[in-house]
C-alpha cells in the first residue's frame, strides 16, 4: 500500500509520484529539454521541487535507462569483472555501464 502524498509548508508535494506527474514531466522534458531544474516544475505544471523532478528524470524516466532484468551477456560480464576486481563497485559499475550502453 502506498502512503498518500503530503504537502510541505511551501505547497510542494512529497511522496510517491503518480502516472500523470510522470507523464507531465516526461512530455515537458522531451519537448523543451531540461534547462533549469529549479524553474522546470512550475512550467511543467507540477507541484514538486526541482530536485525531486531532476532525481525522478535521472533515475527513472530517462529514455536511455534500461528497465528489467540483465541479459545473459550482461550477467556474465558482471560475474567475470567481480572475479577479477573483487567488490570494488566503481570498477564494476564502469564495466557494466560500458557493456550495457555500448
Amino acid at each position: 500500500m502506498v502512503r498518500a502524498p503530503t504537502y510541505d509548508g511551501k505547497g510542494m508535494k512529497k511522496g510517491a509520484w503518480s502516472k500523470e506527474e510522470d507523464d507531465k514531466l516526461r512530455a515537458y522534458i522531451l519537448r523543451y529539454g531540461h534547462w533549469n531544474w529549479t524553474q522546470l516544475p512550475r512550467f511543467a505544471g507540477l507541484s514538486r521541487s526541482g530536485k525531486s523532478c531532476r532525481l525522478r528524470w535521472m533515475n527513472y524516466l530517462r529514455p536511455d535507462i534500461k528497465h528489467g532484468n540483465y541479459t545473459k551477456e550482461e550477467e556474465d560480464t558482471i560475474i567475470k569483472t567481480r572475479q577479477q576486481h573483487g567488490n570494488k563497485f566503481v570498477l564494476l559499475f564502469t564495466f557494466i555501464t560500458c557493456s550495457i550502453f555500448s
